[in-house]
């Protein structure tokens, strides 16, 4: 990986990971550093908007596009967002010092088996 980037949990990725053993926790916190921008599995990742359809094609470039990245870890899948700037500034503010100048905001990280389990609750799809 080449860039720096921040990485904010949704609560139902927080959730995800406060359910796993803490040596599992640190691989998964690594993975999420290091591969949801050109990670090891980015030719896999799957693109869709805020109604669940795919867009990989069509995303138009002021869209809000959701990914769905696999991750080296355990075939998890971390369900995604790049933050806006404002996003950021108000992270930069929380955290009371400087942030990367990209970040991701994870919605959800899916565990293999809850592909036949169920689907990922975005905004506005509960």
């Amino acid at each position: 990986m080449s860039a720096r980037y921040e990485v904010v949990l949704g609560p139902a990725a927080i959730r995800a990971v406060l359910g796993l053993p803490d040596p599992e926790r640190k691989e998964l916190a690594e993975a999420l550093r290091t591969e949801l921008l050109d990670g090891p599995n980015a030719d896999k990742e799957a693109r869709f908007d805020a109604d669940m359809r795919a867009c990989d094609n069509t995303c138009q470039p002021g869209d809000v596009v959701y990914r769905g990245t696999p991750l080296s870890f355990g075939s998890y899948v971390a369900v995604h967002r790049f933050m806006t700037r404002d996003e950021l500034r108000r992270l930069r503010r929380e955290q009371g010092h400087r942030v990367a100048a990209l970040g991701f905001y994870v919605l959800e990280i899916l565990h293999p088996a809850s592909a036949f389990t169920r689907s990922p609750r975005l905004a506005g799809r509960l």
